[in-house]
Order: C-alpha cells, then structure tokens, then sequence
C-alpha cells in the first residue's frame, strides 16, 4: 500500500492536502474557543454557547485527520519513525485532546458572557501552546 500511495503523482499530496483541510477545521474551532476562554473575542457570548457552537466544525476536521493521518504514515513509515518530531507530535496530540476534553470543555460551560475568570484564561492559553506545539511538530517533521 505504501507503494501505491508514494508511486503515483497524486495520492500522497491529496491525502496531505486532505490531512491540513481536517487540521484547519480542528485547530481553527479550537482556536476561537481557546480566544474566548482568554476574552480576546466573543466576550459577549458566554463561552458554554461559543464551545457548543463551534466544536461541531471540528469533528468532521477529526474524522478526516483519523483517516488520513494512518494512510500518510504507512507512505513514509520509515522517516516517520524515525522522527523524534513524529513521537513529540503524537504525544503532543494525545495531551492536547486530553486537556480539550477534561478541562477546556468543563472551563466553557462555566464562563458567562464578559470577563473571563482566570481559570478560563489558563485554560484557554495551555490549550492554545499545545495545540501550537502540534502543529509545529507536524511542520517540522518535513523540515528536519
């Protein structure tokens, strides 16, 4: 299979493409959650109502990644492996959903319309740098 991906022009660059176009759903409606949690925008919506809103948008961004990311891995198993910028990403990945699910998720359902308390601003920024992290290690697996 990794033949047939890498042999001909143009599945690998699609899945890749395909792979970014799910990264730009997740990290996009991840990204304006973690903004109101900071208060940098939506202040007047409360942050329960802009997380139930958005993060919608990002399960099919998941769904994507999950069927690309296995495919673009068995294309390039072997740099992929042997990248220390893979093993950082996926470890990266897994606190930052983690962190997503168990904190983000319960900070939003508990931050009204207005100022954001700063337990909804820590939240939002480790959110934010993690989520950053990832996709710096995705980007520097092609660099390095």
């Amino acid at each position: 299979m990794s033949v047939a991906i890498r042999g001909a022009p143009w599945p690998f660059p699609v899945l890749e493409t395909l792979h970014i176009v799910g990264l730009l759903l997740v990290f996009g409606t991840v990204l304006i959650v973690d903004l109101r949690l900071l208060g940098a925008v939506l202040r007047r919506e409360p942050g329960w109502q802009v997380s139930g809103d958005l993060m919608r948008w990002a399960w099919p961004g998941f769904g994507v990644q999950i069927l690309t990311g296995p495919l673009l891995f068995i294309a390039n198993s072997r740099k992929f492996y042997d990248s220390p910028f893979f093993r950082s990403k996926l470890v990266l990945l897994v606190l930052a959903i983690a962190f997503h699910f168990i904190v983000v998720r319960r900070v939003s359902a508990s931050v009204d319309a207005g100022v954001s308390p700063p337990r909804a601003r820590l939240a939002g920024g480790v959110s934010l740098a993690l989520w950053a992290a990832v996709i710096v290690s995705g980007l520097s697996i092609e660099l390095f």
